[in-house]
């Protein structure tokens, strides 16, 4: 009991980390298989990477988890929650909630939206943030959608720009 009190941050994190590939695996699953873009192969599965990433995050996971349940991390004197973890928290939480949003309201609003708050919690000015957020999304939707022919999420408004 006393290593889950001492390292209880780095469970936190962990779990919190957890959730990332869950959501990718049931968004395969589901919203994905519906629009009949996770199955085939690499230039037709919109899930073929994601999933990628979230098997190698597990990977990840399983060795922190290792780490964790055996101290092999310093031991905090006493665990404090300072600026740094109240941001990796809130930014895994956005990122959780940008995932489980993904299916519903499509890559072409919700990344430029995730992508401007997470640019405004790194400290770049709002405006900046924005421009920046379009600018990378739509870098990143040429580059899958135009490029590579991926299909991307839609949403319920159907909003494809490159495809």
């Amino acid at each position: 009991m006393r290593n889950l009190q001492t390292y209880a941050f780095d469970w936190i994190a962990w779990m919190l980390f957890a959730a990332i590939p869950v959501a990718i695996f049931w968004q395969s699953a589901t919203s994905l298989a519906e629009q009949g873009v996770a199955s085939g192969g690499p230039m037709r599965n919109a899930a073929i990477y994601p999933k990628a990433v979230a098997v190698i995050m597990i990977g990840l996971l399983v060795l922190n988890g290792l780490r964790v349940a055996l101290a092999r991390v310093a031991e905090p004197s006493p665990p404090t929650w300072d600026e740094g973890t109240g941001k990796a928290v809130l930014t895994t939480g956005l990122f959780i909630a940008y995932l489980v949003a993904l299916p519903f309201i499509g890559f072409h609003i919700a990344s430029p939206v995730i992508s401007a708050v997470l640019f405004v919690l790194l400290g770049i000015r709002p405006l900046v943030a924005v421009a920046g957020g379009v600018a990378l999304s739509l870098s990143v939707a040429f580059v899958f959608e135009g490029l590579l022919n991926v299909v991307l999420p839609v949403g319920i408004f159907g909003i494809s720009l490159f495809s």
